[in-house]
């Protein structure tokens, strides 16, 4: 949910230094947030969108951009059937995954994974951040400012070769800093919001979750699906075999983002609306020609997927092209097209509504 996305804050103030350079003074800014980009810096916690909050206005439509939703109020359908399961086991350094349910065409589907515990430790050290490893990044700048001034003192430089020393560092640290938390899964939106980057996590996950989308895909083969029943076998599976649940935050200390990344998804069963809709982006862009964006409203977060939408269908139009709607977060059985009463009423309230490309 987007509400409890912005949920932490670092805070950066500025601390004014005076260097004394034989006949003249410097000062220089070189705290972490003034020197980087922003008096603060806010994670979000379940509606990685959080549309219409200060600085998440860049991830709307930009200017000259449309974005029409169409979500009629949808009839009552009943639930899967029994069916839908997970199954867990932890052996010999491993982690063996089944999931199962019933999809659209009331068919049974099985897929799962097999990780590595090892492997798993090493892929989550890519994902969230712990607060001593920014800090780093701080101490790193700090002490290249002194080292600056000492060789200015040193080499009797004027007040303009240290400024452009104290800049060029500066830069060097903006860079840093952007390369580690894109690194680590986040990304900066204008307005200075650090958010879960949700595309780059589903686009660095598609090799991870691939035998999976080939089981998906062999019985879509067998069954004669076309891509559209493909598409919602992945989306059942997601809804029904996966348990809601929020992510925390902070999980032994480390700064999540309000996400759990695919991989770890998996070996749990478990997720919120962002962290479904990254798993089931991350399946289905093992189809090249899936196209898909992510659909941001106030506390809630959806997919939708490019493709000519049925009559009563919910879908958006942005940029000219029509997204037909999907509901990851579960556990309802909702087909593409088919949005929950809240949902629907959302989307129709015209409540701010902010929208990311998966796919180009």
């Amino acid at each position: 949910m987007l509400s409890e996305r912005i949920s932490s804050v670092i805070a950066s103030g500025t601390e004014q230094r005076c260097f004394t350079v034989p006949g003249l003074k410097l000062w220089s800014v070189c705290c972490l947030g003034a020197l980087i980009l922003c008096a603060a810096v806010v994670v979000r916690a379940e509606g990685r969108l959080r549309a219409g909050a200060a600085g998440v206005m860049g991830r709307q439509a930009g200017a000259g951009e449309t974005i029409s939703v169409h979500a009629p109020v949808p009839e009552q359908r009943p639930g899967p059937g029994a069916g839908q399961y997970q199954r867990i086991e932890e052996k010999r350094g491993e982690i063996c995954t089944e999931y199962g349910c019933r999809n659209f065409n009331n068919d049974t589907l099985r897929a799962g994974l097999t990780i590595s515990t090892r492997e798993l430790t090493r892929y989550l050290q890519g994902y969230g951040y712990l607060p001593s490893e920014l800090e780093a990044l701080t101490q790193w700048q700090k002490k290249a400012l002194d080292e600056a001034y000492r060789y200015a003192v040193q080499n009797r430089q004027s007040q303009q070769d240290l400024n452009r020393a104290g800049a060029a560092i500066k830069a060097e640290y903006q860079a840093k800093y952007r390369a580690f938390l894109s690194s680590r899964g986040f990304a900066i939106l204008p307005g200075n919001t650090l958010t879960a980057d949700l595309p780059g996590i589903a686009r660095r996950n598609v090799r991870e979750l691939r035998p999976m989308a080939q089981a998906l895909g062999s019985i879509a083969e067998k069954n004669g699906y076309d891509s559209s029943e493909t598409i919602g076998a992945a989306l059942s599976l997601v809804q029904t075999a996966f348990r809601y649940e929020t992510v925390p935050m902070v999980v032994n200390g480390r700064q999540t983002g309000g996400i759990y990344p695919p991989l770890e998804t998996v070996a749990k069963g478990k997720g919120d609306c962002d962290t479904k809709s990254a798993l089931l982006a991350a399946l289905l862009m093992n189809w090249n020609k899936v196209k898909l964006v992510g659909i941001g409203v106030p506390d809630h977060y959806l997919m939708g997927v490019l493709g000519n939408p049925g009559k009563g269908d919910a879908f958006v139009e942005y940029q000219g092209l029509r997204y037909v709607l999907m509901e990851p977060s579960g556990p309802a059985w909702l087909p593409p097209g088919m949005v929950g009463p809240s949902t629907s009423a959302l989307l129709n309230s015209g409540a701010s509504l902010a929208v990311e490309p998966f796919t180009n």
